[in-house]
């Protein structure tokens, strides 16, 4: 059984900026071992690095592994991962999950027939910050989140709705617990033919609302959220894990009525308070999380069910981009 073995044989299917940190990362876990790294460019340089193999084509190392990570252009999801998990194969799928929904389906279907694992790399879910910030959060009222950043010149075979804010996409849904009731989104391709810049409303049934941008033409990189509860609110940087509360002081409001003097600044007002989070590289604990799937035989933090979730909001909003 593979909850037996000591160290799970894995591979990495594509070897590009992200795939090569899948390979890093592998090579360095004491529970796994790195059999090879899978990619038509050759990558025999990568793979000396980390002492495993290279292999052309991917079809080479299915027999020989217990699960592996794949890291391919979007359009690869489907027939890639289907080729693994038919022959039982755990996959930690990047995102998004698969071009359609109905392949998505699919995937789901056949691991769940052959009682295989299928993982979903929304990998802000893994970010320290935002775990702590989900145990803190009570009652959500608006969300306000900034993904932007350079022209990566990969990935833009799909819109910066699907390369990008499906991650904030995934969190959203994680903290608002509420059913979406209307999407207002305008995109538009400012070098690719795809949408490098989008803006997104959501608007949930209990009222919650979601304002996301991303951007992917934007000279400086900006990766952070705010959410607001009655009272207070939290600001997280993503890639500092930086994670600050300010908090309203006191128990009563101010009426405009009686408004503010000029001696009432606002730190009189709001109390900021920095939140202790413990940094840790997200993607490493999604790996070791997803390792630690297979070995016990139990379900993925992210399930294929809620990659399928974040994909379908995402084409929805594609669709409310181009209508």
């Amino acid at each position: 059984m593979v909850g037996e073995m000591k160290r799970l044989r894995v591979a990495v299917v594509g070897i590009g900026h992200l795939g090569s940190q899948y390979a890093r990362i592998y090579a360095e876990l004491p529970e796994a071992k790195l059999i090879g790294i899978c990619d038509p460019l050759n990558k025999k340089e990568i793979a000396k690095r980390y002492k495993t193999g290279w292999y052309p084509d991917y079809h080479q190392i299915l027999g020989k592994v217990d699960a592996a990570s794949i890291v391919v252009p979007t359009h690869l999801h489907y027939n890639i991962a289907k080729d693994f998990l038919k022959r039982g194969v755990p996959i930690l799928l990047e995102k998004p999950m698969t071009e359609t929904t109905r392949q998505a389906e699919e995937l789901i279907r056949i691991a769940k027939s052959k009682k295989t694992i299928l993982q979903i790399g929304h990998i802000e879910r893994f970010n320290p910050a935002i775990r702590k910030l989900k145990q803190l959060l009570k009652e959500v009222r608006f969300v306000e989140i900034h993904r932007l950043g350079p022209y990566p010149g990969r990935g833009t075979e799909v819109s910066v709705v699907l390369d990008l804010m499906i991650h904030d996409l995934d969190i959203v849904f994680n903290i608002i617990d509420s059913p979406l009731d209307k999407i207002s989104a305008v995109g538009v391709p400012v070098i690719s033919a795809k949408e490098d810049i989008a803006n997104v409303r959501l608007i949930f049934e209990n009222r919650a609302v979601a304002n996301l941008t991303s951007s992917r033409i934007t000279d400086k990189y900006l990766r952070k959220i705010r959410v607001f509860e009655p009272n207070r609110y939290f600001s997280l940087d993503y890639s500092t894990q930086e994670l600050i509360c300010y908090e309203k002081k006191g128990r009563g409001r101010i009426y405009p009525t009686r408004g503010l003097d000029k001696s009432s600044p606002y730190k009189d007002l709001i109390k900021k308070r920095p939140i202790k989070v413990k940094r840790e590289e997200p993607l490493r604990i999604e790996v070791s999380t997803f390792l630690k799937s297979v070995k016990k035989e139990k379900p993925p933090l992210i399930s294929g069910k809620e990659g399928k979730e974040a994909l379908k909001i995402a084409l929805k909003i594609e669709r409310e981009m181009r209508r």
